[in-house]
């Protein structure tokens, strides 16, 4: 018997704070950013996260944390979820 433990990371983001300015899309080397066609409370159009990016799944690097100016990227974190083989 084994366990095979998958990582994946997510981007969360406070849609209300965002303002769309694209600094963490454009910084974000695997393209997983986008614009929402969306809008929050204040008419911005909002950053959304996917899992798998234009160039690759999310690395966890937190480029878009580091360079938000509206502190809109909350937290990037792992998520672990373990597979038991035979």
């Amino acid at each position: 018997m084994y366990q095979v433990v998958h990582s994946k990371w997510e981007v969360i983001v406070n849609r209300e704070r965002c303002k769309g300015c694209e600094i963490c899309i454009n910084a974000c080397p695997q393209e997983n950013l986008s614009l929402s066609k969306n809008v929050n409370s204040q008419g911005y159009h909002y950053v959304e996260f996917s899992e798998v990016g234009k160039k690759g799944e999310c690395t966890g690097c937190k480029i878009c944390w580091w360079v938000c100016p509206e502190y809109a990227i909350l937290e990037v974190r792992r998520i672990e979820k373990t597979d038991n083989g035979s």
